[in-house]
């Protein structure tokens, strides 16, 4: 069967028709898929769940989003969802029909399926991917999320570049987590998308109830078995699959705000944060635990395919490393695409937790008024929360790295924080964050990062 030739911007007529319209500008620096760092979200317990003070929601403690009364709000709720503004229904979440998703994740797991095999077949593969649902998706992918190159497609020619090759197994590996990457990279761009939409009456909510579904569609269709593996090898403190449903219920339950054509300012890029900066936390800890299985497999071919799987799980957080430790990008990716027996998985969690530590230190004070001075604001209380979030990743491994941490009380400080914030509380806000950046310097100095910051790279070996 002949491969496609990659292809061109200039042959993306009907994808192009397909792509959700622009709703909004996102000037996030520290993103490549147009993320912004500082974006609504919603409060935080201790445990780390996403919470709603204001709306009458809550999120349990598995994750799940229920609907409670509030003073507020009349409608009542029905068994598939919650009245909107305008009297109809809102709709369930993943409820919108998506032909495109359903035939790329058909595709998908048949190439997941191949690659159980000791010697997956290139030409199921091929057959999954060239001329298929997932072929399009992936190319629609590429435009959504700009990853184009001298015209272009990147992720598509990546794809077809290994099939062209001697494919081998480790190829075809290389290959499924090259898809996920464009997934994950896909749904953040698409969330981003809907977060940012800006109140116009000429909006309409079921064009970004399809958008967010979409993103839901690829996370619950391939992403979840990776969640579901790195509940089962991280903290016990957070769940990884729970938190990411309840991020997308939270903000599908809030597309249509206090009228139909405005979301919910505050609780949409919440749900946003929550879905995101999530998925950092499963890639992260996905590399991690790979790299650690990798090594104790030895000098066998199972060790090259746990290393090559840590590859790939790292790919998605890259760019949160970029800026921060762009020297440990090509530490870890020496180390994952090397001999496997010589993967030191201790200095590969450093090199990510270095790049972690930075950028949530960036949160630990931004809202105080002689640094962003927010505090009061949905940005700085949105930020305090993405900072929260980030946190999640580095907490666990501060109690062995500083004597008398405790990370519940840890916690705490960081909802006093975020409480304080929305409540423009300052006197509180600066005795929680004197506490943050404390324990956070420290533990970059354990991370023996030269100078504590927030945005300073880390040099050059």
């Amino acid at each position: 069967m002949p491969l496609s030739k990659p292809l061109r911007i200039a042959s993306l007529p009907l994808l192009l028709f397909a792509l959700p319209a622009c709703t909004g500008d996102d000037d996030g620096a520290d993103d490549e898929v147009g993320e912004t760092e500082e974006t609504e979200s919603g409060d935080t317990t201790e445990s780390g769940e996403t919470t709603e003070t204001e709306t009458g929601e809550t999120t349990t403690e598995t994750g799940e989003t229920t609907e409670t009364e509030s003073e507020s709000e009349s409608e009542s709720e029905t068994e598939t969802g919650e009245e909107s503004e305008t009297g109809d229904e809102k709709p369930e979440l993943g409820a919108t029909p998506n032909v495109l998703c359903e035939a790329a994740l058909a595709s998908f797991a048949t190439i997941v399926a191949e690659n159980q095999n000791p010697d997956p077949d290139p030409m199921v593969i091929e057959e999954a991917y060239v001329d298929t649902g997932l072929q399009e998706f992936v190319q629609l992918a590429g435009v959504v999320t700009g990853r184009i190159e001298d015209g272009v497609l990147i992720d598509d020619a990546a794809i077809l570049e290994l099939l062209d090759a001697e494919a081998s197994a480790l190829d075809m590996l290389d290959l499924e987590w090259r898809i996920v990457l464009v997934m994950h990279l896909y749904i953040r761009a698409t969330i981003n998308e809907v977060s940012g939409t800006l109140p116009d009456p000429a909006n309409d909510p079921a064009l970004l109830y399809a958008q967010w579904d979409a993103a839901y569609c690829y996370w619950d269709g391939a992403l979840r078995p990776l969640g579901q593996l790195a509940d089962q090898v991280g903290p016990d403190i957070d769940a990884i699959e729970a938190d990411i449903d309840a991020g997308f219920q939270l903000g599908h339950d809030h597309i249509e705000g206090a009228q139909p054509w405005a979301i919910d300012e505050f609780e949409v890029p919440a749900a946003k944060q929550q879905v995101e900066k999530t998925l950092y936390s499963l890639f992260h800890r996905l590399t991690h635990a790979w790299s650690s299985e990798a090594v104790d497999a030895g000098d066998t071919p199972e060790a090259l395919a746990l290393a090559h799987m840590a590859y790939g799980a790292f790919q998605p957080l890259e760019d949160r490393m970029a800026g921060r430790n762009t020297p440990g990008i090509a530490i870890i990716e020496e180390q994952l695409l090397g001999d496997p027996t010589v993967i030191d998985p201790d200095d590969v969690l450093r090199q990510m937790n270095i790049a972690f530590a930075k950028r949530t230190r960036r949160y630990t004070n931004h809202a105080l008024p002689d640094v962003d001075g927010t505090i009061g604001t949905a940005p700085g209380y949105a930020a305090a929360v993405e900072g929260f979030t980030y946190n999640k990743l580095i907490d666990p491994y501060l109690d062995e790295a500083i004597d008398g941490f405790d990370q519940m009380a840890y916690r705490e400080t960081w909802q006093a924080w975020i409480d304080a914030i929305r409540n423009d509380d300052l006197p509180a806000a600066e005795t929680a964050s004197a506490e943050l950046v404390d324990w956070n310097c420290q533990y970059q100095e354990f991370l023996l990062i030269a100078e504590c910051t927030a945005s300073a790279d880390e040099p050059a070996p």
